[in-house]
């Protein structure tokens, strides 16, 4: 199978799902962490996310969008229309649509028009942390177990080292209380959670 996960910077796939990304690469399916932008200390934000692909057990491609225009927008749609044309994934993670940050939900539209005509799952993942306060409610519809990798989820969120540094180690207690919590609401120790745009069964 080919998974392909949609982050707009680096760190935003290792957080929301870090563990599910883990889970399909032990079981050798083909991962695929697409960037859209670097905003930043462009240089080692790259070696950071490249190492934690490694940790994850995925390859790496970064669009190398300008942040000024990572918009919603034909450009964009055609820039992820050319990598599903690609990488023909099975299944495809991205932002989720309500997210507080503007080139969060940008990815999430672009996806979600990307994969309008093609036999794509496509799911979103929870808002990055830290995040915005927002009037939408995430809803949890699909969850997958990490108990069993949430040490290299873990690991590939540190691998950002200039966001620990920037966020402290109250980042770390965020996101692992967070996969704490939708591990207590299925009964496992750690997991994470998913809203289904389209959910296409193989039977």
């Amino acid at each position: 199978m080919r998974v392909l996960s949609l982050g707009a910077h680096p760190d935003d796939i290792e957080i929301g799902m870090g563990g599910t990304l883990a889970k399909y690469s032990k079981k050798g399916h083909e991962v695929l962490m697409l960037i859209a932008t670097v905003p930043n200390k462009k240089e080692m934000r790259i070696k950071e996310s490249e190492k934690a692909a490694r940790i994850l057990g995925a390859e790496l491609n970064i669009l190398n969008i300008n942040p000024e225009k990572l918009v919603f927008s034909r450009e964009l749609v055609r820039e992820l229309d050319k990598v599903m044309s690609d990488f023909c994934p099975d299944v495809v993670f991205t932002h989720w649509v309500h997210d507080s940050h503007q080139d969060h939900v940008s990815i999430a539209k672009a996806t979600i028009a990307s994969t309008r005509k093609n036999g794509y799952s496509v799911y979103m993942y929870e808002q990055t942390i830290p995040g915005g306060i927002v009037p939408y409610c995430f809803r949890p519809q699909m969850y997958v177990d990490i108990s069993d990798v949430i040490e290299l989820k873990k690991e590939s969120v540190i691998a950002h080292k200039s966001q620990l540094d920037v966020n402290n180690e109250w980042w770390l207690y965020g996101i692992e209380g967070r996969a704490t919590y939708r591990g207590y609401q299925i009964r496992s120790k750690y997991a994470e959670s998913f809203e289904i745009i389209k959910d296409i069964l193989k039977i």
